[in-house]
């Protein structure tokens, strides 16, 4: 018996962010996950994201990983919290 397996991922900009669009093909299942980067990210990037973090997409269902980088912290409103 013989399996067939094949993945790809292609990185793009969509406008606003770099996303990559990560597709895993094994016999006649075919599963894809969506990866937002956020700035342009460097071969260096997308090979560290391929060797370190593939194994954790959710490309049949399940819970999907987290997988966008982190944001930055955002500054607290100068405005502070009102109350009711």
């Amino acid at each position: 018996m013989q399996i067939s397996v094949s993945p790809t991922l292609t990185v793009y900009h969509d406008g606003q962010f770099w996303v990559g669009l990560a597709e895993h093909a094994e016999d006649r299942t075919y599963g894809v996950a969506r990866i937002v980067f956020g700035a342009e990210p460097s071969d260096e990037e997308i090979l560290r994201f391929v060797t370190s973090k593939w194994a954790e997409l959710a490309f049949f269902g399940g819970d999907p990983a987290e997988t966008s980088k982190p944001a930055k912290p955002q500054a607290p409103s100068p405005r502070g919290v009102e109350g009711p």
